[in-house]
């Protein structure tokens, strides 16, 4: 389906796990760091890693805890739960993750070709949350950038999507005018599409699957690769 009788100008893009293969580069990043301590582990652990660090991320979307609370926690709590973990700081292991981190910036299919496409009909943005430092050098070592007008990272911007007040922070630099021309296109329906809810914009959900089980909130739009992105935000006559 083209979307029709609506003029963007604008496209907010989340970035992992809908640009860029979060799951692929977490893994290795992870991997990276573990081995090099001679931490033993297993798919099990990398999972338990994982359940926990999202339930940090989903406590700091909802503004619950900071930061630097998460990026300290996730691996002072998973460490000492595997051989050869005793004795590490988590806030050490943590700077060595996001390093080896902010080295990942494989792209998911289609994501390359999408952005080159569409940014000769729009001006393609970022809003992310993550550490700014560790998510400015993927998208610098990415083949989009030069397809991106700008990122913006919930630490520099002091709030964390869905937050009102971080796209009021994107509206106050890449020009307010442009609010009711945007749209955002992302995976989370609690951060990307709560946020553009809230913020007032038109929202798109990156889903694989192509289905909601009747979870809200309800995005405007629903799309199950980049090529069917494409297709949806191609101007009409």
């Amino acid at each position: 389906m083209i979307m029709e009788n609506k003029k963007y100008t604008t496209l907010l893009f989340d970035a992992d796990m809908t640009l860029f293969d979060f799951a692929r580069a977490e893994e290795d990043a992870f991997g990276i760091v573990m081995h090099r301590h001679g931490i033993e582990f297993d798919a099990a652990d990398f999972e338990r890693y994982k359940k926990y660090n999202e339930s940090l991320w989903a406590s700091y979307g909802r503004g619950e805890i900071t930061k630097e609370f998460l990026q300290r926690e996730r691996f002072a709590a998973f460490l000492p739960t595997v051989r050869g973990g005793e004795g590490l700081d988590g806030g050490d292991v943590n700077r060595e993750y996001l390093e080896s981190l902010a080295d990942c910036s494989v792209l998911l299919d289609g994501a390359e070709d999408a952005c080159r496409i569409l940014s000769g009909m729009y001006d393609l943005y970022i809003v992310t949350n993550g550490v700014e430092r560790t998510q400015k050098k993927r998208l610098a070592n990415s083949a989009i950038k030069p397809y991106i007008k700008d990122i913006f990272v919930s630490e520099e911007v002091g709030v964390p999507k869905p937050m009102k007040e971080y796209f009021d922070y994107v509206f106050a630099h890449i020009g307010e005018e442009r609010r009711e021309s945007s749209v955002i296109i992302g995976d989370s329906l609690t951060s990307d599409i709560e946020g553009g809810r809230r913020a007032g914009i038109d929202t798109i959900l990156f889903c694989p699957s192509g289905k909601l089980s009747g979870e809200t909130p309800v995005p405007d739009h629903i799309v199950r690769d980049h090529a069917e992105l494409v297709r949806l935000l191609m101007p009409t006559e």
